[in-house]
Formats: C-alpha cells, sequence, structure tokens
C-alpha cells in the first residue's frame, strides 16, 4: 500500500506539472492573423503560370486535383501556408451542400489545397466567413460530437472507391477521426496519429493537417491517384458541404469522390507501433470479514502491450497482449424477464476499432433483434458461463474471462480483396471455494477457449459489385466444457454478395450461411431446447429432440432487393430463413430460428427543403413470418415518419400493428400459443441543437386490448452548454408494463403446467453526463445512472387451452395462498399442491464513472478513473422512486481507483 500510494503522489504530481506546461503552451498567441492572411494572399495570387483552381459545383469532365510535391522545403504545422509548395499546389474551392440544401452552392466559400513529401501528405484549408464572429467551436474530448465548425478531408487511399480515411478539426483544435466502409457507413472508433493546426483570421479560420503515411493503407506504385474529398460544416446554419458533389439521394459517398493525381515515388513505410501501458488499481467494496477472500482493500497492478505492425503496404497486424479496459463506462441497468440475452453494445478500444471488416447483420428491421450478427466481440472475455458452489462456505470468482492476448489482420489488397481475420485466446478461469466442511479447493467455471474469425471479399467494377466469404470458429478445452454442459466447439460461415444496377440505383444482394456445434450430450440438449429453437416442442411435427446427440448443424439464407437511390422514391422486399438447427451464438448474437419471413418496403425521402421542412421522409413496411411447420408467427405493418423543420426542430412518428398470430415460444418449450393482436406507437422530437439549451423527448406505447395489456414509456433529455469547453446532459425514462401474461415458470407433474400471472411494473432511471476539456488533450467525463424497477404479480393462472378461440379460454386461473414466500396452489385440483416461489421483485442499482483523460503525446494516454457501484434487491413489489433510491444510497459501495499510463511508440 505504501508503494502504491507513492506511486500515486508521483503519478499525480507528473500530471500537474505535464497539464501546466501544456496548459502554458497553448495559452500563447497563435498563429498572427496577419501571417495567415498574407500566406492565403500568396495561395490566391493568379497570374498566367498559377496552378489549377478547381471548381466543385460545374467542372465539366473528371474532378481531380494535381498533387504538388514538398521538394526540399519543411512544412511547419502552424495553421499557415506560407512555404512556397503551398503557393504551386492547386486549389480545390466552390463547395456544394451535402444538406440541408441538396446540391446547393456553399453559403461561404472554402478552398482547400494538398501537397505531399516523402513522409506525410499535408492539407491546408481556408473556411472563409461572412460572419467570422459567429465561428464556434467547442472544446470537448477528441472525437466527441459538439456544436462545432468543422473542416475536414476524407481520403481514399486504395482507390477502391470503397473505404476512406476521414480526418477532421474544429476551430479550437479538436480532432475527429473516421474509418469509412462499404461506400456509404462508418466506423468512429478507428483513432489514427496525426497532426493539425487551426487558427482565426479576420475573414474566417484556417486548418492544417499533416497525416503520415503510416497511419493510410495505400499500393506501391510509381505513380499513383486516391479518391479525395474535403468537407466543411457550419454549425450555426446546420450546413454540411463538400467539395466533390456528393448527394444523399445517391445513397453514395465514397464512390463519388473526386482525385488527387501525380502522387510520385510514394514508399509504404515499414509501419510498426507500440503502445505499452500499465495499470494500477484499488478496490474498497464491502463484505463479509468471515469470508476468507475478502479484502476491504484490494490493490491490483498489471502490465500489457499493443502492437500494430504493417505486414506489407496493404495489411497491418494489430496484437494486444493482458489488454485491460478499465477505462469503459459499466454497462447500463436493465431487468430482463424475457427467455432471451440482453445484447450490449461492444465498449472496448481494440474490439471497436477496426471493428468494420468483421460486421456481418444477419437481422432485419431495426427493431430489437436488429443486434444479431455472425461475430459479436462481446462473446471474447465474457463473464464466466459456469457456476460456482460454495457448499455453504465461499466463492470468489471473476467477474470476466481474462483475455490473454488477441491479434487482427485487416486491409485490402491491389486486386480488390478485403481482408480480415482475429483469433484471441482467454483463459481458463477458475472460483476460488472455501466450503463450510473440508480444505479450499477451485473449481472450472470457464474452460480455455480460442476465438477466430476469418472475412474475405472482393469487389468487382470498381466496388459497385462483390463477392465475399465469412467463418467463425470456437474451440472450448473439451474436458471443462463438457463439464460445465458448454459446446466444445463451434463453426459458422458461408457467402455474400451484392450487385449494383441501373445507374446505381438498385441493389440486389443476399447471403448463404451454414452452423455447426458439438459437444457433450448435455450441451448439445442444451442447445435443442434454448429458447431460438425449442426442439422439445410437444407438438412441433419438424422437430425431433433427441437427447443422446453430440452435434447440431443449422442454415440461413437472405435475399433482397431494393432501389435506394435516384429520385425520391425507395422500395425494397426480400425473403430470410433460418433452420431450426441454425446456431451461433458462441461467437455471434442470435435469438431466433425456425422462420421464414418475407418482406417489403415502400418509402419517399424528400432530401431537400420543402413547404415547413428542410428534409422529411416516410416509410411503409410489411411482412409475414412462417416456421418451417407451417405455422404463421407473425403478420405485421407499419408506417414510420421524420423529418427536421426549417426551425432546425426535429420530429419522428410512427405506428405498427401486429395481427393474431401463433407463438412458438411464449410456453418455453410448451406448445404452440395463440397470441393476441397488438398496436404499437411511437414518437418524439427534439429542439434546434445549436442552441445551448436542448430538448428531447421520446416515447412509446403499445396495447393489447384481448388481454387487458398496455405499456408505455417516456424519455426527457435535457442537454446544456453552459461554455465552449462544458457540456452538461440530464436524461430520465419512466417504464410502465402491464403485462396479463408474464411468464412465471413450468411445473410438470402427471403433465405439463404452464404457469403465468398479470404483471405489474415501473421502471425509473435517471442518467446524468458531464463532459468538460480543459484543453483539446485533457478531458473530464462522469457519467451517473440510479436506477428502480419493481414489479407485483397477480391473478396467477396456467394454460388450459393454448389455441382456444378467445383469450379468456386459454387460461385457467388458479388459487393461490401464500406461505412463507411462496405460493400454495392445486395445479391438478386433486390436493396436491405445488410451491411456486413469489416473483415479486424490487432491484435498484447506481453505476457511476468519472475519468480524467490526458493525451500527453500523440497517442500517448494517461487515465485517471473512479468507478462506484451499489446494488439492492428485496422481494418488494411496491415501487416508491423516493425510498428506494434513499435504500439504494445506504447501501455501501463498491468503489475502484484506478490510473492507467499508455505511451505510444513508433518507427
Amino acid at each position: 500500500m505504501t508503494m502504491m500510494r507513492m506511486w500515486g503522489w508521483a503519478a499525480a504530481t507528473a500530471l500537474l506539472v505535464m497539464i501546466s506546461n501544456q496548459a502554458e503552451a497553448q495559452s500563447r498567441p497563435p498563429v498572427g492573423l496577419e501571417a495567415a492572411e498574407g500566406a492565403a494572399s500568396a495561395a490566391r495570387a493568379t497570374d498566367s503560370g498559377a496552378p489549377r483552381t478547381v471548381r466543385g459545383c460545374c467542372t465539366s469532365g473528371p474532378l481531380y486535383l494535381d498533387a504538388t510535391s514538398v521538394g526540399d522545403s519543411e512544412i511547419d504545422i502552424d495553421g499557415a501556408a506560407d512555404e512556397d509548395p503551398w503557393a504551386r499546389a492547386s486549389t480545390a474551392t466552390d463547395f456544394v451542400q451535402f444538406s440541408p440544401n441538396e446540391g446547393d452552392l456553399a453559403s461561404e466559400r472554402t478552398e482547400a489545397r494538398v501537397i505531399y513529401g516523402e513522409d506525410a501528405l499535408f492539407v491546408f484549408m481556408y473556411a472563409y466567413d461572412t460572419a467570422p464572429g459567429e465561428i464556434v467551436g467547442q472544446l470537448t474530448r477528441r472525437d466527441q460530437d459538439s456544436y462545432s465548425d468543422l473542416l475536414g478531408v476524407v481520403i481514399d487511399s486504395y482507390f477502391d472507391r470503397r473505404t476512406a480515411f476521414h480526418f477532421a478539426v474544429n476551430p479550437v483544435g479538436v480532432k475527429y477521426d473516421i474509418y469509412r466502409f462499404n461506400d456509404t457507413q462508418e466506423d468512429s472508433g478507428w483513432d489514427a496519429v496525426w497532426d493539425v493546426s487551426t487558427a482565426r483570421t479576420s475573414d474566417g479560420w484556417t486548418a492544417e493537417f499533416r497525416i503520415p503515411y503510416s497511419q493510410l493503407r495505400f499500393r506501391d506504385a510509381d505513380e499513383q491517384t486516391w479518391g479525395i474529398n474535403f468537407m466543411r460544416q457550419i454549425a450555426r446554419r446546420d450546413e454540411m458541404t463538400v467539395w466533390a458533389p456528393t448527394a444523399r439521394s445517391d445513397g453514395a459517398i465514397v464512390s463519388r469522390f473526386g482525385e488527387l493525381r501525380g502522387l510520385q515515388n510514394l514508399s509504404a513505410p515499414n509501419r510498426m507501433e507500440m503502445l505499452p501501458y500499465t495499470v494500477a488499481s484499488l478496490q474498497r467494496a464491502p463484505g463479509n470479514p468471515d469470508d476468507p477472500f475478502y479484502a476491504r482493500n484490494a490493490a491490483n497492478s498489471t502490465a500489457g502491450v499493443d502492437v500494430k505492425y504493417g505486414v506489407t503496404s496493404d495489411l497491418t497486424l494489430d496484437v494486444t497482449i493482458n489488454p485491460d479496459f478499465g477505462q469503459v463506462e459499466a454497462d447500463p441497468a436493465q431487468v430482463n424477464l424475457s427467455a432471451f440475452e440482453v445484447f450490449l453494445p461492444e465498449q472496448r478500444p481494440f474490439f471497436l476499432e477496426g471493428s468494420s471488416i468483421f460486421n456481418f447483420s444477419i437481422a432485419l428491421g431495426d427493431g430489437p433483434e436488429a443486434t444479431e450478427s455472425l461475430f459479436y466481440s462481446r462473446r471474447v472475455g465474457r463473464s464466466p458461463q459456469g457456476w460456482a458452489d460454495p457448499q455453504g462456505g465461499y466463492a470468489d470468482v471473476e467477474d470476466h474471462t481474462t483475455i490473454l492476448g488477441a491479434w487482427k489482420l485487416s486491409g485490402k489488397t491491389s486486386s480488390g480483396w478485403s481482408i480480415g481475420a482475429m483469433h484471441a485466446v482467454t483463459s481458463e478461469e477458475q472460483a476460488k471455494i472455501a466450503p463450510l466442511a473440508g480444505d479450499p479447493f477451485q473449481q472450472t467455471v470457464e474452460p480455455f477457449s480460442n476465438y477466430g474469425v476469418l472475412r474475405v471479399q472482393k469487389d468487382f467494377r470498381d466496388g459497385r459489385s462483390a463477392l465475399g466469404f465469412i467463418g467463425t470458429g470456437l474451440v472450448r478445452n473439451g474436458s471443462d466444457a463438457s463439464e460445465l454442459r458448454l459446446r466444445s466447439n463451434a463453426w459458422s460461415g458461408g457467402v455474400d454478395f451484392r450487385h449494383r444496377f441501373a445507374a446505381d440505383t438498385w441493389q440486389v444482394d443476399g447471403y448463404v450461411l451454414g452452423s455447426h456445434v458439438a459437444g457433450s450430450a448435455e450441451a448439445i440438449a442444451r442447445t435443442q431446447r434454448a429458447p431460438a429453437r425449442f426442439y422439445h416442442r410437444p407438438d412441433a411435427e419438424h422437430l425431433r429432440y433427441d437427447p443422446t446427440r453430440t452435434s447440431l448443424s443449422g442454415a440461413s439464407a437472405n435475399v433482397g432487393i431494393s432501389k435506394f437511390a435516384g429520385g425520391f422514391w425507395r422500395v425494397g422486399t426480400g425473403l430470410q430463413t433460418r433452420t431450426p438447427g441454425f446456431e451461433i451464438n458462441d461467437v455471434g448474437f442470435q435469438n431466433r430460428a425456425d422462420y421464414v419471413v418475407t418482406w417489403g418496403w415502400l418509402g419517399y425521402h424528400r432530401n431537400q427543403a420543402q413547404g415547413p421542412f428542410r428534409n422529411w421522409m416516410v416509410n411503409v413496411n410489411g411482412w409475414n413470418v412462417l416456421d418451417y411447420d407451417g405455422n404463421r408467427i407473425g403478420t405485421g405493418a407499419n408506417i414510420n415518419v421524420n423529418g427536421q423543420f426549417r426551425s432546425f426542430w426535429r420530429g419522428h412518428a410512427g405506428m405498427n400493428q401486429e395481427f393474431e398470430s401463433y407463438s412458438n415460444g411464449a410456453l418455453r418449450g410448451g406448445p404452440l400459443f395463440r397470441r393476441e393482436a397488438q398496436t404499437n406507437v411511437w414518437g418524439g422530437f427534439g429542439t434546434d441543437g445549436r442552441k445551448p439549451l436542448q430538448l428531447n423527448l421520446n416515447g412509446w406505447g403499445n396495447v393489447r386490448p384481448e388481454s387487458d395489456s398496455w405499456a408505455y414509456g417516456v424519455s426527457p433529455n435535457v442537454r446544456i452548454r453552459p461554455s465552449g469547453r462544458a457540456t452538461f446532459t440530464v436524461g430520465a425514462f419512466l417504464n410502465r408494463n402491464v403485462n396479463d401474461r408474464q411468464w412465471v415458470k413450468q411445473i410438470s407433474t402427471d403433465r405439463d403446467h404452464y404457469v403465468f400471472g398479470r404483471l405489474d411494473q415501473t421502471t425509473l432511471g435517471l442518467t446524468a453526463r458531464v463532459d468538460y476539456a480543459f484543453t483539446p488533450t485533457v478531458s473530464l467525463q462522469f457519467y451517473a445512472q440510479p436506477f428502480v424497477s419493481a414489479g407485483s404479480y397477480s391473478g396467477l393462472k396456467q394454460i388450459a387451452d393454448p389455441v382456444a378461440a378467445t383469450y379468456a379460454e386459454r387460461f385457467s386461473s388458479l388459487a393461490t395462498r401464500m406461505e412463507a414466500g411462496w405460493y400454495r396452489t392445486d395445479l391438478n385440483g386433486d390436493g396436491n399442491e405445488e410451491s411456486i416461489r413469489n416473483p415479486d421483485f424490487n432491484f435498484k442499482q447506481f453505476r457511476s464513472n468519472a475519468v480524467l483523460r490526458w493525451e500527453y503525446l500523440p497517442g500517448s494516454t494517461l487515465f485517471f478513473v473512479w468507478s462506484q457501484g451499489r446494488d439492492d434487491y428485496v422481494q418488494d413489489r411496491s415501487f416508491n422512486f423516493d425510498r428506494d433510491v434513499r435504500d439504494l444510497f445506504s447501501v455501501a459501495p463498491d468503489n475502484i481507483f484506478m490510473i492507467k499510463l499508455s505511451y505510444w511508440m513508433s518507427r
């Protein structure tokens, strides 16, 4: 402890000294107006030998810039283009609007120039402004969205018209970087090491970028052409402009870029980056003094390293050894009463950065199941799946499985092949057990495991068509997996394609996938009984439950055709199917199998101002779902609208109707159940985001009249920007749920009894966030959320006839009496009573996280983290937020203090 305190004091002292030095440096006068304006004047000089000026709005033929070499000049990154090469560079100007008035000339003039050296690309942009006093730049942490003007350059260095590297900055020097892929998609988790400087002038502001070639990916060639575009955001007008015209109605971004020609004798550097780190932490938590594993103050330290290596000019290898993710926020609280797993978004940097290559969604629509994917990175390092039996004593189990190491290889070859491969190894986790009688021992709760993903894709027709392959795999230690009734290995994979036609306004795409899992008979029996398929349903003629089998295979396919661009109308239709045996949950995320769904939609999207709107859209959707027995398990339709008004307010609304159908999962392994019709509505609005005070309000509701069930939720949110450094966000969510057929349990006597109850549930949570930036590289984030959910059950009943014509005939009421926290009831009417634990609940949780982040050198970061958690559960059906919050904060907290230091090295 003494050494740890000394280390902490030394780190804190170093932090204060270095912040002081950095603040002093940043307080020095910026580049003078005269210097920046003089440079701009020199760059604007025109004579018979002047370089080309390329107008984005009205240049006929190919839109391109000529690259200018730096030569022997030294380029200072100071926001002023006063070196000679800038005066010789071509100028990109006459930007056009991407939004709000798509295709119109930009409201303000912007110029951009590009020069290149031996090891970096340089970009200078001048944002002229007729009202320079209204230029805004908010000081935030890196990559955080804010109310700010922006200048940026986007580089398609592969020149594949599908991928690009996006670098942007606001007037106070806050950096943003994004990796763009599949033409229109983006990966904001990508972070590069680059430099930029900004300066204010009397008629606007400037930005000067230095982008090392080591942060780009390109091919070896004597002379190269890259795709390029420049962008500018004018915050006060909510206006986005670009040099190479790009329209939202085109459904294309990267493929519309201009060109940067004449890049000569570029050598892809031997890229080697290392990011070693060290972590020291202290946990103070409540516990039982008699527990031999409990320590009031638990200190820990660890170290690890991340490595990035350029295997070739096209391929990059990322390696992490003993990674630590203590600086990420805790997952939000949830109460899950369904049979399905809750999806949790990825927040760990290693798995976020460059994740786009591994994205393979198998979901339809944008509802709760839109998270289904062939690769779900949260599987790596998951919570141990085994249960540690304390045998009347005590058990110590880690919250997460240790990731020993992981690597990923990604890139794109000169022949148009995109490649992504990842492998991760997690350790065997053993719980320490001190039984009431006998000697302490260890028990395996998660086996040693290997995870793998391979993704390859070949582009054709300049990226307008593609054919790809994906494969995933998991291998667990066989004996440990058998003991824990886990699958010992799991494999999935298949092919996918896309093809654009009709002037790139229509697209047909699809995939065919297969899966295979193997393990002990107990593990595969669990797989057959899982909620995705319920092989043991008594009335499923197409399924056969075999508790002796040791493997299970399945398949899935999807095909769709849509008009996604050109004009205002959009339309699409398609089909998706999964056989009952399709199973990917060892590496991926999947809720359901055993279905065939057909779907169609029609939309009208107006991206130009019309009437009171800056833009608006309406979509109509319909679908029908059958299982492999031919049962109709879902039919519905919806309409949704959204838009932005000229006042900069936004709004959205929708209505969904699901018709009566059958459910093959409502009885959780029982027979089909006739499910009543349901109507859903939703809507919301947001005020002008340019203002210091912004209000957002969203709401939803549903009703099932036949069962007298209903639910609603409201979530107001207020965001305040009191200064250019700070943002405060306070929100709440209130959900009410009255469900007349909430599952309670299955009881087997001489037959199976499926017991339900009428649930009345109230959930309320508050969320507060504070973001404060001291400098562009020093920031503080604070997050806190108290959460309370209480549910009371009444009117217990059991299934009488699950497919009866009326809802009332499907159930029979149960006479119950309460005894010591248990319901006692006679299910068969023979005088023998069965016990049902009282399912009422009152769950409370508080999570907070404070992170002080300092990027003390490019790519090198120091984190100070404080996390606190409180949990409380009682079998109390009542909801009283004031009382419940008081009870929650009377619980002793679990506090974690952490210091993490990383240092970036490159050669």
